[in-house]
């Protein structure tokens, strides 16, 4: 997971710099889990494609793993910036849902990108979601570490 991570990282830091927002990443080195490689990358692009297009405030990208027990790990990816309404939380999930439209509209975006995730976390039988929190939004994956 961690030089997966590594990698969308790497892919996304000229958008992020021009941006001007900084990345955390609280990974540890040498995490393995169950899962399709180029499933698990296509659900963390999105992942940081979104955070990078929604981030603002501070500005701030954070990258964490959290062990969920022995046989699940979670990966987050949160950003800084407006919570999504709680009317809209399961709605995100559903191809071409906006939650606002203009400011999708300002950085090209289709309502796709989360329902690809919600398919590809599907065909794996594996969990994802989003959390609000006061400064910003979690979007999460889970996978089997057995």
């Amino acid at each position: 997971m961690t030089e997966l991570i590594r990698g969308v990282a790497n892919a996304t830091k000229i958008l992020r710099d021009q941006k001007e927002i900084s990345l955390e990443t609280d990974i540890e080195e040498g995490c393995y889990v169950w899962g399709d490689e180029f499933k698990v990358e296509e659900v963390l692009t999105n992942y940081m494609s979104n955070a990078i297009n929604h981030c603002s405030g501070e500005k701030q990208i954070r990258i964490f793993y959290t062990v969920r027990s022995d046989d699940l790990l979670r990966i987050s990816v949160f950003n800084t910036g407006h919570q999504i309404p709680e009317e809209d939380l399961d709605k995100i999930w559903v191809k071409f849902y906006k939650v606002d439209k203009a400011h999708t509209r300002a950085y090209g975006g289709s309502g796709i990108g989360l329902s690809i995730v919600r398919a590809i976390m599907d065909s794996m039988h594996q969990e994802c979601g989003v959390i609000n929190h006061e400064t910003g939004v979690e979007f999460w994956l889970e996978l089997s570490r057995k």
